[in-house]
């Protein structure tokens, strides 16, 4: 039999608290790390339900006495869990003797809590990318996404428009041709850029989502949460804002009349689809178009090919102020003026005259005239939907900041199309372009930038070169870079040539920075297109004149 050692058995005493101690020690760390994190995980729910109640009270649903005293004992609980880290950092060592019990109910009942809370919001849809907004830009990021790989399941569009994403321009061109005119599934993405036609079974193959015809209401970038107007929910890892702009309306300034009937807006194709049914309906009749933009001169020359009577209002000096020159301006005034369309420079709509059936008869110009009108079509401009992420992202320029891989100051969020302010590489500043080019181009970067940071390669930022067209009756024009400095006109801009060939270059500290050109070959566009990017040193402004379109032909 082993002899008894006084000293050993003091030693096991002595040991066994102590590992007692340490055990207890352990286990009220890791219940605080789990409450931490559950409490983390409550107030993002918590956050959700806000943003659920918040939409339900925007449909006209009141928010329950559940929930509101659920979210009463979220708030308790804050403050209670707050209470305990603050002792447990106060006690250290003998925290776990004083507070584990009450960090152990304390995880029982965060538990409990975000059970319950899960509930209010009903099913959850959940997805690893969430594209918001249904146009161009979504289809030609979800085109990108396949290109990198991606999982069936992974990625949604939500769109609140009742088809897959086409090409917009269509709408004020081809789309209201009365012979011939492209109709869905024609124009769907990605034909405008020559790419492969995206139809709605394609997105099914490709196991990518299209929830169409929901229109999200609320969101939370933080915690990538969206709720939709019919109370859906949907989460996200990584989102991808592409709402896109909406028209500017005279009804947002209150002009008079500004409500009734055949006064139409063009931005999707419910508008074009209106449009379309009340030329048929005003057969022969007279239509006014209110604006002297891309809308006004794309729609003008449609309804005068339609044969309707045409009269076109804006109050500048000459049509698209924001890119022509006098001496373009002057080419395309003349042009349509000698199709039949009448011109009205310098006024403004104040007011409609409306039969006894709310359809819109005249408009009530500020200089007192009144244009007889059985179809009025308003292009006066848009403005990009942000308000969904007010206060919740940085915005510069009146869109959302973004960097050149369009991520915005918002982990995991990009935004990209006519919603992002980027820094434009070749000019060195902040820009917001509103052009399909532009929606395509940053969709695709976003898309390649989200898969980069997956794989951890790198890419190139974004370097764009802006780019803008046109076409109406027989005439198409490109423009490339920038609209500022001096302007040099060159060609032939007789509206009576056969085939005017024409255009205009802009010559800032002494370097060429853009170009435009009427009914140019596509080597003569991607010349101009080419000498804008190089942006060449012109020291002699009527030999630039002299040698024209040449100038950029030429170059190497």
């Amino acid at each position: 039999m082993a002899s008894f050692n006084p000293v050993l058995k003091g030693v096991k005493i002595i040991i066994a608290p102590f590992e007692r101690c340490l055990n207890c020690r352990r286990n009220f760390d890791e219940n605080m790390k789990l409450l931490k994190r559950l409490s983390k995980e409550l107030n993002s729910l918590k956050e959700d339900v806000e943003l659920r109640t918040s939409a339900e009270s925007h449909a006209g649903t009141m928010q329950t006495e559940e929930v509101k005293s659920w979210l009463e004992d979220v708030q308790r609980i804050n403050g209670e869990t707050k209470a305990i880290e603050q002792k447990a950092g106060e006690k250290k060592f003998l925290s776990g003797a004083f507070l584990g019990k009450h960090v152990e109910e304390k995880v029982v009942e965060v538990k409990a809590f975000i059970k319950k809370g899960k509930t209010f919001l009903g099913t959850v849809k959940y997805f690893k990318y969430i594209i918001l907004g249904g146009g161009v830009a979504a289809g030609y990021a979800a085109r990108e996404f396949e290109r990198q790989g991606l999982k069936p399941a992974e990625l949604a569009i939500i769109s609140k428009e009742a088809v897959a994403p086409y090409e917009r321009p269509a709408l004020s061109k081809a789309y209201l041709n009365p012979k011939g005119a492209a109709r869905l599934p024609d124009f769907h993405v990605c034909v405008g850029s020559g790419g492969e036609r995206l139809l709605p079974g394609w997105y099914k193959e490709k196991g990518i989502q299209l929830i169409l015809s929901t229109e999200i209401v609320k969101v939370n970038l933080g915690s990538k949460t969206l709720i939709s107007a019919g109370g859906e929910t949907f989460k996200c890892q990584t989102l991808i804002i592409a709402t896109g702009s909406t028209v500017i309306r005279l009804t947002d300034f209150k002009v008079e009349g500004a409500d009734a009937k055949n006064i139409f807006y063009l931005r999707e194709i419910d508008d074009a689809d209106k449009l379309v049914e009340s030329i048929k309906t005003k057969k022969n009749g007279k239509a006014v178009i209110i604006g002297g933009g891309y809308i006004g001169l794309e729609v003008g020359a449609a309804m005068k090919i339609n044969n309707l009577d045409v009269s076109m209002v804006y109050p500048e000096p000459w049509c698209m102020p924001r890119l022509f020159t006098p001496p373009l301006a002057a080419f395309y005034e003349s042009y349509y003026a000698n199709k039949g369309i009448k011109i009205v420079k310098g006024t403004v709509a104040v007011g409609f005259n409306s039969n006894e059936n709310g359809e819109v008869t005249g408009v009530k110009l500020k200089d007192g005239r009144v244009l007889e009108a059985d179809i009025v079509v308003v292009g006066v401009g848009a403005r990009p939907l942000t308000a969904l992420f007010k206060g919740q992202v940085e915005e510069e320029k009146g869109g959302i900041k973004t960097d050149g891989f369009f991520k915005t100051s918002i982990p995991s969020v990009y935004a990209v199309g006519d919603v992002a302010t980027f820094p434009m590489k070749l000019y060195n500043d902040m820009r917001r372009v509103e052009h399909v080019d532009h929606a395509r181009k940053s969709a695709e970067q976003a898309v390649k930038a989200i898969k980069a940071s997956e794989t951890g390669k790198k890419i190139a930022e974004y370097d764009y070169l802006p780019y803008f067209y046109s076409r109406s009756f027989d005439l198409s024009w490109q423009f490339y870079g920038d609209n500022v400095g001096e302007h040099v006109f060159f060609g032939d801009n007789n509206p009576l040539s056969p085939k005017p060939k024409f255009g205009s270059f802009w010559i800032k500290n002494g370097k060429l920075v853009g170009a435009f050109l009427e009914g140019g070959s596509p080597e003569e566009n991607k010349a101009i297109a080419k000498v804008c990017r190089l942006q060449p040193t012109v020291d002699n402004l009527d030999q630039l004149k002299k040698e024209g379109l040449s100038f950029a032909t030429k170059m190497k």
